[in-house]
């Protein structure tokens, strides 16, 4: 495992404040700021990077969630809770590369998470892929093929037995596993793999992901696979590798949760969160979190006992196990393990959560730009006004919605609440997920930043008389689609306008229901009366209830996932459905007229065939499967996940002449049919009965 190398550094002194300036803070919302010890923020965030790589499941990671509740247990808290879940592990030992043609020069390497290395066990079973006698070293010839397309993978020849160097470009391969897959159908016996995409190659960072390989696959820098290029010119480079990986299917991760109790409204929540697992040191990515959480539970528990702060909903502060990893082999959806078990395991929670600050991450230096806040749609105008109120116009900014890229994701498409995700600071991603993502280059700026905006919201969203929620400016996304797909998919414009009304009525009614809440929180800032105030709030807690019964509808059945690999890109339902079925459109039309080349090119905006075209077949049918057929899927909860259509056969044999453009009319017009337009229209209809059922239960309370 990734070894500690630094020792707990000293404290360092409060930080500025960064851009910050409060312009309009109530005195009880200043003095909850006036009470955040940044030291405090800081040192913790210090102490957790040291602590090393911490993957899920493991021992490191259970360590550090051990430090967490015993920071917590110092705190007043009315419960603590240790919650445990099965995940899937790996442990890595010992990686090794060396040049062995140019004199045994070391080549800073890791073996990337999930996969396997040159020899270990998987759940006890050994394996090895040694080439010499000492069972535990792999020694081959490299050989550059690019990007690892089929058309690179091809042209390098015969590459039995050699280890493949591959340039990663998400932007292009989609994921790391499409370009192995490949790359070990042509024979490879490992890989080795640099970079991230373009405008984030790092040149001296080493990725860690989890990556799906049969081989040993091990990163690299750019720099080390620019050296290994350089000397490719003058003859052959051979390599020795040589590490350790063990994978375990079955081992536990922990969540760790802390709760102060509201007091009249208590069965409402508002959750904090971060995650406390890591590839490498992990400081902003996400010991930050950790640490920023860590001090809004000190403030707010310390506030509570000293009187300075009184809520009448509850709180929660969480540390989440295996967000970045965790799921079982097998499954493409292997991230928000922990996340997603916290919001199964605590459906009370989920039934009241007004709104929940998940922190991924918080402490990365601005860059240029802007540093973003990540919005559930209709939580936006609420945060936005928090950071105008912080003074932070210039330092942040919100887009929505929430993705699913980090823990967030699971409150609200999986838990059918409000989310927002605090925070991406504008350059991170060439350190993202690499050893350099240390504490030196964090800034304290950046957490005195994201400390104030989390106390602020968290503040406003438990005092909150009437729920922070707009569902107006959600229907304005969804709006937004559906307007987009209507001029897509022609054959399902009725039942498209069904939807539209249905949306219609329930944008009308959150209208009402926006000005309802206005008006009773004028009511009660002005009413005089114990009594009357007391009335007020039995009609707003209604309004609340009403909300929460209506988004629980709304949201989860309005999200859908997909995109260029599933789960990575958040769109209304039936989205995916609609641009595929344009693209097949397009390609039929074509075909029809007798333009195979532009039936070829339309196939290529199928979102499975962004990636797709550069595959061999064989490589593209193993990740489909992967993608598509796999277990324990986070979004089965509300059948959110977008289908594939697979028309990479179509588009090869148009391209290479093996197929009629006859057949392949006759296989698209299939898909269009019975897969693609079907599916959409289901969940168009889905999305017409939600929008009903939304409106049904807000109706009842105006």
């Amino acid at each position: 495992m990734f070894a500690t190398l630094i020792a707990m550094p000293v404290a360092y002194g409060a930080p500025a404040i960064g851009n910050g300036k409060p312009i309009a803070l109530a005195p009880e919302e200043q003095a909850l700021i006036d009470a955040i010890d940044y030291d405090h923020a800081w040192n913790e965030l210090v102490y957790l990077s040291s602590l090393g790589e911490k993957t899920a499941g493991s021992d490191e990671e259970r360590r550090a969630q051990e430090y967490v509740r015993g920071e917590l247990w110092e705190m007043s808290f009315d419960e603590i809770l240790w919650e445990e879940f099965i995940v899937s592990n790996w442990e890595h030992f010992g990686t090794t590369v060396k040049i062995v043609s140019n004199g045994d020069e070391d080549i800073p390497a890791t073996t990337y998470g999930d996969t396997p290395s040159v020899w270990g066990k998987n759940d006890g079973v050994p394996y090895s892929f040694a080439t010499e006698p000492d069972g535990k070293t792999l020694v081959a010839e490299v050989v550059d093929v690019g990007y690892g397309t089929h058309a690179e993978l091809d042209a390098a020849g015969d590459i039995t037995g050699r280890v493949a160097l591959i340039h990663r470009d998400d932007n292009t391969q989609g994921w790391p596993n499409a370009p192995i897959t490949d790359a070990f159908y042509h024979g490879a016996c490992a890989i080795m793999m640099y970079g991230y995409f373009a405008g984030a190659d790092n040149p001296e960072g080493i990725k860690q992901d989890s990556v799906f390989s049969k081989i040993p696959a091990i990163s690299i820098s750019p720099n080390s696979a620019a050296h290994i290029q350089e000397l490719m010119v003058d003859g052959p480079v051979t390599v020795a590798v040589s590490g350790e990986a063990n994978t375990y299917s079955s081992v536990k991760s922990v969540n760790v949760a802390a709760v102060l109790e509201g007091t009249t409204r208590a069965d409402e929540y508002v959750v904090i969160s971060g995650h406390i697992d890591t590839w490498w040191w992990g400081a902003f990515d996400d010991c930050s979190s950790i640490a920023i959480m860590l001090e809004m539970a000190r403030m707010f528990s310390e506030a509570r006992e000293s009187g300075l702060y009184v809520s009448e909903r509850t709180l929660v502060f969480c540390s989440m196990g295996a967000e970045e990893t965790g799921g079982p082999g097998g499954t493409w959806f292997n991230w928000l393990v922990g996340s997603y078990e916290f919001v199964s395991a605590h459906p009370g929670i989920m039934d009241g959560l007004v709104l929940e600050l998940n922190i991924d991450a918080g402490s990365f230096p601005k860059v240029g730009g802007k540093v973003w806040l990540e919005v559930a749609c209709e939580i936006n105008a609420f945060a936005k006004k928090a950071i105008a109120d912080l003074g932070y116009l210039n330092t942040l900014s919100t887009y929505t919605p929430v993705w699913s890229w980090t823990d967030a994701w699971s409150f609200a498409a999986k838990g059918g609440g409000t989310a927002i995700n605090l925070c991406w600071g504008a350059g991170f991603d060439p350190y993202y997920h690499t050893q350099l993502d240390t504490i030196d280059i964090q800034s304290e700026d950046m957490v005195a930043c994201v400390l104030e905006m989390t106390a602020l919201m968290a503040f406003r969203a438990t005092s909150a008389l009437v729920l922070p929620l707009d569902f107006v400016a959600a229907c304005d996304w969804a709006a937004q689609y559906l307007a987009k797909e209507k001029r897509m998919v022609a054959p399902a414009r009725a039942d498209i306008d069904k939807a539209i009304a249905a949306l219609g009525v329930f944008e009308d009614v959150s209208a009402a229901l926006n000005a309802e809440a206005a008006e009773l929180t004028e009511m009660y800032a002005t009413a005089k009366s114990p009594a009357k105030k007391a009335a007020i709030k039995e009609m707003a807690d209604d309004l609340n209830r009403a909300m929460i019964d209506a988004r629980r509808i709304f949201i989860p059945y309005s999200m859908g996932e997909g995109g260029m690999m599933p789960s990575w890109e958040p769109f209304l339902r039936p989205h995916q459905h609609a641009t595929d079925h344009k693209a097949v459109a397009a390609a039929i039309s074509s075909l029809e007229n007798g333009a195979v080349a532009g039936a070829v090119i339309a196939l290529e905006g199928v979102r499975s065939m962004e990636w797709g075209k550069y595959c061999s077949r064989e490589a593209y049918v193993e990740v489909f499967v992967q993608m598509t057929e796999c277990f324990m899927y986070w979004g089965d909860d509300y059948d959110q996940a977008q289908g594939y259509v697979d028309v990479q056969g179509v588009y090869l044999g148009l391209k290479d002449g093996s197929m009629s453009a006859e057949e392949a009319l006759s296989q698209l017009i299939w898909i269009r049919d019975n897969q693609l337009l079907p599916w959409f229209q289901e969940d168009v209809m889905t999305l017409e009965w939600a929008y009903l059922s939304s409106s049904e239960v807000l109706e009842a309370v105006l």
